[in-house]
């Protein structure tokens, strides 16, 4: 439907507010998207303890959707039905199928964000995850996503050929706009803030602080950071290594396999962290050797605060890197031990790689440029309406 106000209302259903790349995102796009004539209301299934859950309730309405399956698909319809939205856009696998579903025979068209490459080997691969469990997963997100959405948006066109494969999608129903982030709450890289923050995390003055980001999952293959850093340990005694982000299903094999290299000195895990713009200005690199990504918005970040970037090569990482980075083979912890050697000696490669990265940022992520085109994609679907049912 059209709608008869001055903008539109967009009902955007996730999981939670807590503090994954989606949540961050959605928080820093609200009052963008705000000045684009779009009015968005947040349905979450769970409450976090951590992330950006106040930061989003004080921009705009959220609700929390009853426990239980049944109860948030019923409580979510019911709210469509009271907010009367011009479109619903869904996001995280959960939240996908039960927006899908709640839009049944309503008048709102329904966007879903495939956030992850989520069905590729890699993830079957991982320990922790069911094989057959996962391929249904992959079957029910297909099915509906080709029945019961408008449109499918991804972050990478890298992210559409692997939703094209697993899902069963056409080329023609995804649309491709990548993350931002707000220069604003990012800030700027100086001196002073360098030490203020080397200083409070005890980094001695000459050494050289390698930073990693993100939850302690298999996904994200900070394994092999740990592994590169015990292979270099002995030819550069001043490199350290910074982990930050919340535990998860690989936390027990990362603490162990520190202590039986005796990195317990040059590994810190720093948890969830409120501040890490203010470690990114503080570290010398940051390490990105995930195993599989459907962005990794942390990449912005760190581009936007001129820290140069080695990553694992898959075509994901390079499609939002480009030329703003060093890249090492998927899983190896001797190439990811390469870049940071060849890195670190060299201050010149460094800097190209964070100019580059920061010329990268402000022509293709700046916050401005990303909700205009979200808002240009809402406006189109709001427009032409549901289809696929």
């Amino acid at each position: 439907m059209t709608s008869e106000r001055a903008g539109l209302r967009v009902l955007y259903v996730i999981n939670g507010l807590g503090t994954g790349g989606a949540e961050r995102s959605l928080a820093d796009l609200i009052d963008p998207l705000g000045e684009q004539g779009i009015e968005l209301v947040v349905a979450c299934l769970y409450r976090r303890e951590e992330g950006v859950e106040s930061l989003v309730r004080s921009k705009t309405d959220v609700h929390f959707l009853p426990s239980g399956r049944v109860g948030r698909l019923l409580g979510l319809r019911r709210l469509i039905e009271d907010l009367g939205p011009d479109l619903i856009h869904t996001t995280i696998f959960e939240s996908d199928l039960l927006g899908r579903i709640a839009a049944i025979g309503t008048d709102a068209p329904v966007i879903s964000s495939v956030v992850n490459t989520s069905y590729q080997s890699a993830h079957v691969r991982n320990p922790d995850v069911s094989r057959w469990k996962l391929e249904v997963a992959r079957w029910l997100d297909g099915l509906t996503a080709r029945h019961l959405t408008h449109d499918i948006h991804t972050l990478t066109n890298a992210a559409a050929d692997a939703a094209m494969e697993a899902l069963g999608l056409e080329r023609g129903r995804i649309r491709v706009i990548g993350r931002a982030r707000s220069r604003e709450r990012l800030g700027n890289r100086s001196e002073d803030r360098r030490e203020a923050t080397r200083n409070s995390l005890d980094l001695e003055p000459g050494s050289f602080a390698v930073l990693s980001v993100g939850r302690r999952e298999h996904q994200k293959g900070q394994i092999y950071a740990i592994e590169a850093l015990a292979a270099l340990q002995a030819e550069i005694p001043e490199l350290n290594l910074m982990i930050a982000g919340r535990t998860g299903s690989a936390a027990k094999r990362l603490q162990t396999t520190t202590e039986e290299l005796g990195l317990t000195d040059t590994v810190r895990f720093l948890g969830h962290r409120q501040d890490i713009p203010d470690l990114m200005v503080a570290a010398d690199l940051l390490v990105f050797p995930s195993l599989y990504e459907g962005f990794g918005g942390t990449l912005v970040e760190a581009m936007a605060l001129g820290l140069p970037v080695v990553a694992s090569d898959i075509p994901v990482l390079r499609e939002v890197l480009e030329d703003a980075a060093v890249f090492f083979p998927t899983a190896s912890a001797t190439g990811l031990a390469t870049a940071i050697r060849t890195l670190h000696a060299n201050p010149e490669q460094r800097l190209k790689l964070a100019q580059r990265g920061i010329d990268r940022f402000e022509t293709e992520f700046t916050i401005d440029r990303v909700a205009g085109q979200t808002a240009d994609f809402y406006r189109e679907v709001a427009r032409s309406g549901r289809r696929g049912q």
